[in-house]
């Protein structure tokens, strides 16, 4: 998938999980405090993360524990003192559990993994008095172009923002139209791959532009049915300073 080449940052962590005390993100406001998952091993995906505008801590984990454990663990921990009860719910694969604290909404997303155990995303969203935004900066989109999601995290000596679009162009013409752009913004490519279509894979393109400190990855792939294609640029800025995206 398109989105392996967004690298991951990460940090074990012990004990208790504190989704608190982030002042980059929220101000002097203290994030939900959640439990570790039974019999896991977690890790950060961002600690300080925004998407499409929604501030955002997420974490994945893997545990010996199968799905129904974990589900049943975060169900009877959000029962009491709550507003409301937890929400259970099918995703494709997966099981959601949530709840709502405050202004904040906390998500525990798990699937089955191997020998019996289970793997899944923790994640707790700012949702009350946040602006819901999908909004591609300074970056031309191309006629009937839309931006599906955007991603933006901080983490240490670096800021990345991913955006995802959809565009009712087939890839080939994508890249050109965004090669010409970037190289028209003084970018120069150092990577770029087309790849054809085959029985097992979509056609489409990955390219690595680079402009001082930053660096765009572009992957390209045709949309499911061969209608468009879908783009993720995901623009990483070394060191502090303003992003151009």
């Amino acid at each position: 998938m398109t989105c392996s080449h967004q690298s991951r940052f990460s940090a074990v962590l012990a004990a208790v999980l504190l989704f608190a005390t982030s002042a980059r993100a929220l101000g002097s406001e203290l994030w939900p405090e959640l439990p570790l998952p039974p019999k896991a091993k977690v890790e950060w995906v961002g600690d300080s993360m925004r998407v499409n505008g929604v501030p955002m801590r997420v974490m994945h984990f893997e545990s010996r524990a199968g799905r129904s454990e974990i589900v049943e663990y975060y169900r009877a921990y959000w029962s009491g003192g709550y507003e409301t009860r937890p929400s259970v719910r099918p995703l494709g694969d997966a099981t959601v559990v949530g709840q709502a604290h405050g202004p904040y909404f906390m998500t525990v997303k798990v699937r089955d993994a191997g020998d019996g155990g289970s793997e899944g995303l923790i994640s707790v969203s700012r949702l009350l008095g946040t602006k819901i935004e999908r909004s591609a900066g300074p970056l031309a989109l191309m006629p009937g172009a839309k931006v599906l999601q955007v991603v933006e995290s901080n983490d240490p000596g670096k800021t990345s923002r991913q955006m995802v679009i959809s565009n009712p162009s087939a890839p080939q013409s994508v890249a050109q139209y965004y090669l010409s752009w970037f190289q028209d913004e003084g970018w120069q490519v150092v990577q770029q791959n087309d790849i054809p279509r085959t029985a097992k894979l979509r056609a489409g393109s990955f390219i690595v532009l680079q402009h001082d400190r930053e660096e765009a990855q572009l992957s390209i792939v045709e949309a499911t049915g061969g209608q468009g294609s879908i783009l993720v640029i995901n623009l990483v800025t070394k060191g502090t300073g303003p992003q151009r995206f």
